[in-house]
C-alpha cells in the first residue's frame, strides 16, 4: 500500500507515504555539460560568422525580415569591380575580353578597378585614358564615349564574361530580373545615403548591375558593402562583354531608370542607338539619376561623423582671453605686454613707449606687427568666406623669445585644414584658407612640409588657382587658394596626399 487514505467530511483523500522532491533543473543540465557546450559552440560560430560578414543590423534584418529601412547603416561605399585585367598585360599572353573569361586571366596581371577620372572621360574617348576601362561615361554617347555627350545613364565597364560583381553599399535587393535593354539585371536599394546634391543630409539611392552572366541574390536579400551579387556578362542590349552601372534616385519612375521610351525615339525618328547618340532627353539624367563612379569614390563619410568633422573644422584652441572683435578691417590691433614672472623671462615684449630698441628687439618687433597684421587680414577675409556663418578667427600662440636658440624649429606636418563659407553662388572664383596642422588639429605656424599638396576634388567639379601647393606657398602655416565650382554640384575638396576632406561647399542662388 502506497497511499494513505483518510477519510474527511466531504469525500477521500489520498498522499504519498513517501514524498520525492524532482531534482532541479540545473541538475539535468549539469548531466549534460558537454552537449550544451558543443551546441552553445557551435552557435557562437554561426553568429559571428554571419556577424562578420555583415554586422549586427544586418544579421538582425536578415532573421528577423523586417521592412524598416533604419536597420540598413551606412558604411561607405566600393566600387561594382574590384579586379580587373590590365589589358596591354593581358594582351602579351593573348588574352582579351571578347575572347576569353575572367577565369582564364592569369593572376599577375589583375588590377584594381581604374579611378573614374571626370576630366579625361569628358573629352573624347581616343583621349581618355580611363577609357580603355569605361567604354562609356555618365549621360554619354555611344558614338564617342565621353560623358554629357548623349543620355546613357551610367557608365560602362569593359570586364570579361563572369567578372565577380559587388554590392556598392549596405542595402536590399529590390529586384531581379531579366530585361529586353538590361539583360539580367540586378537592383539594389541603399537607405539613409549621403545625399549626393547635400552629403549633410541622408536620401535613399538604387544601384542597377545589368547586362550579367547570373546573379547569386534574390529579391529582399540583405546585402552589405563589397559582397558578391552576380557575374559580369554581355545579355540584353550589349555589343559585348561589359558591366552597365548605374545609381538612380528614389524619384525615379522605375528602376533602373531610362531617360526615354521607344516611342519617343520612334516620334523623333530615331532608334535607340541614335536616340542615346542625340542626348534625347538628357534633361531627365540630372532629375532622376547620379552620375555613379564618382559618388562611390567620394565614399562619404556617414552624416553623423560628417557633421563632427565640420564641427572640427576649426582648429582647438588652447585657453586664453577672447581675441578683440574687429570691427573695421584697417583697425590694428595693440601689441600688449605680458606680465613677467621671475622664472619666466619676458618673451614678445615689445611696446611702442621703450624709447630706445636693440636690433633683436627690432626684429622681434617687426615680426610681432606683421604677424598682428596677418591676424587682422584674415579675420577680415573671414567675413567674406564665411558668409553663413559666424567668422572663424583662427588663434595662434607665437613665442619670440629675445634668445635666438630658443626658437624652435620646424614641426613636421601631419594634415590639413580646408576653410571655407559652405556655399558658393556660381558667379565667380571663390577664396579657400589651406591649414598646415600637427596630429592634434592644430595650427603649425613654422611648419615643414615634406610633400606637395595636389588639390582636387572628393566630389563634385572645380578648378583651383593654384592646383599644387608648396613650402613657399605658406605664410604662418596658411595658404590662400581660389576654387571655382564648375556646374552646380556640391562640392568637397582634398588636399592629396592628406586624406581629410572639407566639409560640403554647396550651391546657393545670388540674392
Amino acid at each position: 500500500m502506497t497511499s494513505l487514505v483518510s477519510r474527511r467530511k466531504h469525500g477521500f483523500s489520498s498522499q504519498p507515504l513517501h514524498p520525492v522532491r524532482e531534482p532541479h533543473p540545473v541538475y539535468f543540465l549539469s548531466q549534460h555539460r558537454s552537449f550544451w557546450v558543443a551546441t552553445l559552440s557551435v552557435m557562437a560560430f554561426l553568429v559571428g560568422n554571419m556577424m562578420g560578414q555583415s554586422g549586427w543590423h544586418l544579421f538582425w534584418a536578415s532573421v528577423l525580415g523586417s521592412e524598416d529601412d533604419s536597420f540598413i547603416a551606412y558604411t561607405g561605399t566600393v566600387t561594382p569591380l574590384e579586379k580587373v585585367p590590365d589589358y596591354t598585360a593581358w594582351s602579351r599572353y593573348g588574352g582579351g575580353s571578347e575572347l576569353h573569361t575572367y577565369r582564364q586571366i592569369p593572376q599577375d596581371v589583375l588590377i584594381e578597378l581604374p579611378f573614374y577620372d571626370e576630366s579625361s572621360q569628358i573629352r573624347t574617348r581616343n583621349a581618355s585614358s580611363s577609357a580603355v576601362f569605361y567604354s562609356v561615361g555618365h549621360a554619354g554617347s555611344y558614338t564617342t564615349g565621353a560623358q554629357d555627350s548623349g543620355s546613357h545613364p551610367g557608365v560602362d565597364i569593359r570586364v570579361p564574361i563572369g567578372t565577380p560583381v559587388r554590392a556598392v553599399a549596405n542595402g536590399i535587393v529590390s529586384e531581379v530580373k531579366v530585361d529586353s535593354g538590361y539583360g539580367n539585371v540586378v537592383v539594389i536599394r541603399h537607405p539613409n545615403m549621403p545625399d549626393p546634391d547635400r552629403p549633410n543630409r541622408t536620401v535613399t539611392l538604387y544601384s542597377a548591375y545589368a547586362h550579367l552572366q547570373s546573379s547569386i541574390v534574390t529579391v529582399g536579400a540583405v546585402v552589405s558593402k563589397g559582397e558578391h551579387i552576380a557575374y559580369s556578362g554581355d545579355t540584353g542590349f550589349a555589343s559585348g562583354p561589359h558591366l552597365h552601372f548605374q545609381m538612380d534616385k528614389e524619384s525615379a519612375p522605375f528602376h533602373p531608370y531610362w531617360p526615354f521610351t521607344t516611342a519617343e525615339a520612334n516620334l523623333h525618328g530615331l532608334n535607340i542607338t541614335q536616340a542615346v547618340d542625340s542626348g534625347l532627353h538628357a534633361e531627365r539624367l540630372k532629375q532622376f539619376t547620379v552620375n555613379p563612379m564618382p559618388y562611390v569614390q567620394a565614399n562619404f563619410r556617414p552624416v553623423e561623423a560628417l557633421a563632427q568633422a565640420v564641427a572640427r573644422s576649426t582648429p582647438p584652441q588652447k585657453e586664453a582671453p577672447p581675441p578683440r572683435v574687429i570691427d573695421k578691417p584697417e583697425e590694428v590691433p595693440p601689441v600688449l605686454e605680458p606680465q613677467a614672472s621671475p622664472q619666466q623671462p619676458v618673451q614678445s615684449v615689445v611696446t611702442a613707449a621703450q624709447p630706445r630698441l636693440s636690433r633683436v628687439q627690432r626684429a622681434a618687433k617687426n615680426r610681432e606687427e606683421r604677424i598682428q597684421d596677418r591676424i587682422t587680414r584674415l579675420r577680415f577675409a573671414s567675413r567674406q568666406v564665411e558668409r553663413s556663418g559666424a567668422p572663424t578667427v583662427v588663434q595662434r600662440t607665437e613665442v619670440v623669445s629675445t634668445d635666438s636658440q630658443n626658437v624652435t624649429g620646424p614641426e613636421s606636418v601631419r594634415g590639413v585644414n580646408i576653410q571655407h563659407d559652405g556655399t558658393y553662388s556660381g558667379r565667380g572664383w571663390e577664396r579657400v584658407v589651406i591649414q598646415l596642422t600637427d596630429e592634434n588639429g592644430n595650427l603649425i605656424v613654422n611648419p615643414l612640409l615634406e610633400n606637395d599638396l595636389h588639390l582636387r576634388t572628393a566630389y563634385g567639379d572645380a578648378e583651383f588657382r593654384p592646383s599644387i601647393l608648396t613650402q613657399l606657398d605658406f605664410t604662418n602655416g596658411e595658404a590662400q587658394v581660389f576654387i571655382l565650382p564648375l556646374g552646380r554640384r556640391t562640392v568637397i575638396m582634398q588636399a592629396q596626399p592628406f586624406l581629410n576632406l572639407s566639409k560640403p561647399m554647396q550651391y546657393t542662388r545670388a540674392r
